[in-house]
């Protein structure tokens, strides 16, 4: 069993506090080393992109936090560019996990007396803070002010809680979350920004707390007497600038950051979070509810928290539309969606589906055709079709669900701000929420954009789930039911494995992983594949301690096996390099090619007719269910994305169950068994031409004997 861990610290900050340090927790050893990026994006990018085939995960700190008020969302765009950069290893920021702890640690602060509020606490920046303010602000006899005023804007002026607040604090999100974060300390003005200090610090006079972390302290400049005299709230540990605070007569220091959880000097929210998900297997990212399990938050406290953190609240205007919608699905014979499903356009053609849009589209000059999709992507999402009367053969429960469109190709979601998609996503989450849905899916880009769903779900009035999980389970499944019609590979009496063997190349990352553990349940011999030999060697461990008769053999070069594999699995971010030579693959050879892009292409295929190449694996839902619009698959075929939402809601488990860029394979064994419980069944597999029947199959499986007996 692994039990030394590396991580990575990806600061947005200096550079001038790299440094590497060790620790232990739960009998697990951790390598930790500080990168700083001086407020780069691109340098994030560049040491994520360097360092994710060493380490086991990121903890990517000092980024402008996103932030939720009055039912929106604001993302930094900073926090988008670097939190969407693809890594084989976690990418773990702390939220959630923050939010929850800095919460339940107040409450319990104020309610023993540790904080008494009306002694007045001081926000130099409450925007990156807003659910201990909002919180500390309802408190009765609280004293509150704000810093962020001249945190924003540079002008020296301390602002109390008034009527209008809340607008101009939305003003101050947009402004905050459009510009970039740069270095205080050593940008211009510094001697202003210093007279601006004692100006506040003369007005705070009467707030015995400042709320504020340390990063965040530090980036305000070098002289902080207005800390002389104040209890410092904060939620990190980091001794260099403890040491620095100190200087400046900090009365007395309170810490949020619950004290079972100071295990190193070093410790902040985001590296807490890439320890308990690798010590507790948490492969992709948790949920509030999860963490509110994992944490062991009481019932009572987590409902304060989520009053604060989520805008998950049932308002008048709801209850209103809801009670609208139910009479008008009445009355138009269109039963209330249990479930609903974001796609998009998959090309500039499919807009040419739309009604009000098809005549414009038709006519337009190609080399107009990209400016015609940014303008059509800015209209709101429109209600695109319905997906009715699906029926588990389990429980004989109905479900309906709707399903909305975003007029974006994956072009120009590729490119705009990602904050505009963002918030159609959470309009349609709204729009669901108002007609009785209870949760709600993510498809195509849609569930790829920004950090793969966790800041949509937390701002979602509604459970979000990215249906990842079944995807990656669909995928094997289709593999599996390729590999049964090829017919060239038999079943042990004995245990009912497969004799045979399968290659996974990309084998340490999240879907490589899931697929190794599952091919391994069903499977004699594995070979994986990846760039480092160390942590294939604790993955072959892991497998090994799930079912030690599977033969693994680990390699950094899939060539050298490529001709003894009976099954392929490619998992990489390769970008069109070449993995593997498919002229040396084993004739009969079943590839299923998770990557995107493809690891493989059509003309690779047109080589190889004797090699199966599938690319993923579609689903029909059970029962005389009726599909309403056109997703591009024939027939009464589903994206597995869509059908673990219907799943889920067959299974009234209406929770965000898939999350983040990570997969959990056990959370793919849970859903693959749900699906098979309520009576999903596989669609025929897709390949580079589009569906593969069992006629080609067969043909597949003759060339390939044909080429054997050579």
């Amino acid at each position: 069993m692994k039990n030394t861990y590396r991580i990575a610290e990806i600061s947005f900050g200096q550079s001038n506090l790299d440094n590497i340090f060790h620790f232990e927790y739960l009998g697990q050893k951790f390598e930790v080393q500080r990168f700083g990026a001086n407020y780069s994006v691109e340098a994030m990018q560049s040491l994520i992109g360097k360092l994710q085939s060493e380490v086991d995960a990121f903890a990517i700190t000092y980024l402008p936090r996103g932030i939720c008020l009055g039912g929106r969302s604001y993302v930094h765009r900073q926090y988008f560019e670097v939190m969407n950069t693809p890594s084989s290893a976690p990418l773990c920021d702390g939220t959630g996990l923050r939010e929850i702890c800095n919460l339940q640690s107040i409450i319990e602060m104020c309610n023993n007396g540790t904080f008494k509020t009306e002694d007045g606490f001081y926000f130099p920046m409450a925007l990156l803070n807003t659910e201990i303010s909002e919180y500390l602000r309802h408190r009765d006899s609280s004293s509150v002010s704000f810093g962020d005023l001249y945190s924003l804007t540079g002008f020296p002026m301390v602002v109390k809680p008034f009527p209008g607040l809340m607008s101009f604090t939305k003003i101050g999100l947009n402004l905050a979350t459009a510009r970039g974060v740069k270095n205080q300390a050593t940008s211009k003005g510094g001697s202003f920004r210093e007279m601006g200090l004692e100006l506040i610090g003369q007005q705070i006079t009467n707030s015995k707390y400042i709320v504020a972390d340390l990063p965040f302290i530090s980036h305000m400049g070098e002289n902080l007497d207005f800390l002389k005299g104040k209890e410092l709230i904060k939620w990190s540990l980091h001794p260099v600038l403890e040491e620095k605070i100190n200087k400046f007569e900090v009365k007395k220091v309170h810490n949020l950051l619950p004290k079972k959880f100071q295990f190193s000097t070093y410790m902040n929210y985001a590296l807490l979070e890439a320890v308990l998900r690798l010590c507790h297997k948490k492969a992709s990212s948790l949920s509030f509810q999860e963490w509110q399990n994992l944490l062991e938050v009481p019932g009572d406290v987590m409902q304060i928290i989520k009053t604060y953190s989520l805008p998950r609240k049932t308002s008048l205007q709801v209850k209103v539309a809801k009670t609208y919608h139910k009479m008008k699905d009445i009355l138009t014979d269109n039963k209330p969606p249990d479930f609903a499903f974001i796609v998009h356009a998959l090309s500039h053609r499919d807009l040419e589906k739309v009604p009000f849009l098809s005549p414009l589209t038709k006519m337009l000059p190609e080399k107009m055709n990209d400016g015609f999709d940014r303008i059509v992507s800015r209209t709101p999402a429109l209600v695109y079709g319905h997906v009715k009367n699906v029926i588990s053969q389990s429980s004989g429960r109905e479900v309906n669900g709707i399903v909305y469109a975003l007029l974006s190709t994956p072009k120009v979601l590729k490119t705009q701000d990602p904050e505009i998609t963002y918030q159609q996503i959470l309009n349609c989450s709204e729009d669901a929420t108002r007609r009785g849905a209870k949760i709600i899916g993510l498809g195509a880009y849609t569930k790829i954009v920004g950090d793969s769903g966790v800041t949509i779900n937390k701002n979602s009035p509604i459970p979000v789930t990215t249906g990842n999980s079944l995807s990656a389970s669909a995928t094997l499944w289709g593999l599996y039911d390729a590999v049964l019609k090829m017919q060239l590979l038999n079943k042990d009496p004995n245990d009912g494995k497969i004799i045979g063997s399968a290659m996974i190349i990309g084998a340490t990352g999240s879907i490589g992983k899931v697929s190794a553990k599952l091919l391994s349940l069903v499977l004699k011999k594995l070979y994986l594949v990846a760039p480092r030999m160390d942590r294939l060697k604790e993955l072959a461990l892991e497998i090994k301690l799930e079912n030690p008769n599977c033969e693994i053999i680990c390699t950094t070069q899939a060539n050298d096996f490529a001709s003894e594999a009976d099954i392929l699995v490619t998992a990489t971010s390769a970008m069109g390099e070449k993995i593997v030579d498919v002229m040396r693959l084993k004739p009969g050879c079943v590839v299923c090619d998770c990557s995107r892009p493809l690891d493989f292409t059509i003309e690779d295929a047109q080589k190889r007719p004797d090699v199966l190449i599938i690319e993923s694996g579609e689903l029909i839902l059970p029962g005389p269910y009726e599909l309403t619009c056109d997703l591009g698959l024939p027939g009464k075929t589903v994206y597995a994305c869509l059908a673990e939402t219907c799943v889920l809601a067959l299974e009234e488990k209406y929770e965000s169950f898939t999350l983040g860029r990570d997969i959990d394979w056990v959370k793919v064994k849970e859903i693959y068994k749900m699906s098979k419980k309520h009576g999903v069944k596989l669609a025929a597999p897709q390949g580079h031409m589009g569906t593969i029947t069992d006629r080609e199959i067969m043909l597949t499986r003759q060339l390939a004997l044909s080429r054997r007996s050579q």
